[in-house]
């Protein structure tokens, strides 16, 4: 595997876990699993921007990796 498609395939993970976590969230009844869960997602939506930024110059920097 190429870096690019390690990111992509990272960036797809990370985007499931927040689902994940969006559905737990949904169903959780304790107020403070729901706090737990909605800053966890916070975090991981951050993480998902980052690995975009850096999809985004891997592809800007390596033209074989655009559309992995």
């Amino acid at each position: 595997m190429t870096v690019a498609s390690d990111v992509k395939q990272c960036l797809s993970s990370v985007k499931s876990a927040e689902s994940g976590l969006a559905r737990l969230k949904e169903h959780a009844e304790d107020e403070e699993m729901k706090a737990i869960f909605t800053e966890t997602m916070t975090t991981m939506s951050e993480i998902i921007e980052d690995l975009k930024k850096r999809v985004g110059k891997l592809e800007l920097e390596e033209e074989q990796y655009k559309g992995f």
